[in-house]
């Protein structure tokens, strides 16, 4: 007999935009059950206060990614005024799932990162630097794009500085904080979901390791989506979609390599489209602590994947669809 499945985390966290709550819920930041994806709390601020959510191996402890110029709302909603200053937010939730503290995170500006990831124990924060002048340029000879390293406890520092120019968007940390993935867009060749190995150096300073391209942007497996790194930072779980026999659109949750991007095994295969998606209908993607189970949303829904058995559970949504989650 084989080893009992692993259960699944208790409680995600969804962030659903003005755009996407036009349905019956409530648009913004909410602790919702993992098992039916009910609503327990909500957290404090307009629904659109946070950029980006990432969570940790107990799932008790998750962080949010404050949007830039956030403090200019607090004269217009009286909850950002529970808020402390600061770009990213530390949520601690209760065994029923109710929010018990916020606190700020020392170190991140009030112009809150884009992006989002953290380590399992919840010691570390990444997130793509801004540009003082906006988004990257993209240019050959501009400056090299970073990604900062930040000590919750401390707010210390480190930045890993990329070979060039280009935009860095869904970053994922393996759970022990030596391994990095995200998708990679520059000017010149190498664009897709990249990897960085960083090396076990102390806080602060400037980190040059390369990177190494696992996935590139044209591939077998179709139009790209999200990729999110297994906790142990062996593999790379990826969806993607293409037009199978007869112009079926399929959207694939597959499974690479991190070290040499080969195609493991396809997890998951979803059939038909949603127009108002690039990837047909499948939205932001999280892999739980245990590695087991993915969490994904898309069309107004949420769904679990068993990545064992390929089991597929619907957690229906009352809003329109999340931009980001985490569990």
């Amino acid at each position: 007999m084989g080893l009992p499945p692993v259960p699944h985390p208790d409680y995600l966290i969804t962030l659903v935009g003005p755009g996407s709550g036009a349905g019956a819920g409530a648009p913004g930041a909410a602790v919702r059950d993992a098992g039916s994806g009910r609503v327990i709390d909500r957290l404090p601020g307009r629904m659109d206060m946070y950029s980006a959510v990432a969570g940790t191996a107990g799932n008790r402890v998750f962080f949010l990614a404050a949007c830039s110029g956030w403090e200019r709302l607090v004269g217009h909603d009286p909850e950002i005024s529970q808020l402390p200053p600061g770009g990213a937010f530390r949520v601690r939730i209760d065994d029923s799932g109710r929010v018990t503290d916020l606190s700020a995170v020392p170190g991140i500006g009030p112009s809150g990162p884009a992006d989002l990831a953290a380590t399992a124990d919840g010691s570390k924060l990444a997130f793509p630097a801004r540009r003082r002048s906006g988004p990257p340029a993209r240019t050959p000879d501009g400056p090299p794009c970073e990604i900062s390293i930040v000590l919750v406890a401390t707010g210390e520092r480190t930045v890993w500085q990329a070979e060039s120019d280009g935009s860095i968007s869904d970053l994922s940390f393996s759970a022990d904080g030596r391994r990095l993935a995200y998708s990679w867009h520059g000017a010149g060749e190498g664009n897709g979901i990249r990897v960085t190995d960083l090396p076990g150096t102390a806080a602060g300073g400037v980190v040059t390791t390369p990177s190494r391209l696992a996935v590139p942007e044209q591939n077998n497996l179709g139009n790209l989506g999200q990729a999110v790194i297994s906790p142990d930072g062996s593999t790379l779980y990826v969806t993607a979609a293409r037009y199978g026999p007869g112009g079926q659109p399929v959207t694939r949750l597959a499974e690479i390599s991190a070290a040499d991007g080969q195609l493991l095994r396809i997890a998951y295969e979803r059939q038909g489209a949603d127009p108002a998606n690039v990837i047909f209908g499948w939205g932001p993607l999280a892999i739980d602590p245990s590695g087991q189970h993915a969490l994904i949303a898309y069309s107004g829904n949420l769904a679990r994947i068993e990545l064992g058995t390929g089991q597929f559970t619907e957690l229906p949504m009352d809003e329109n669809g999340a931009f980001d989650i985490a569990w």
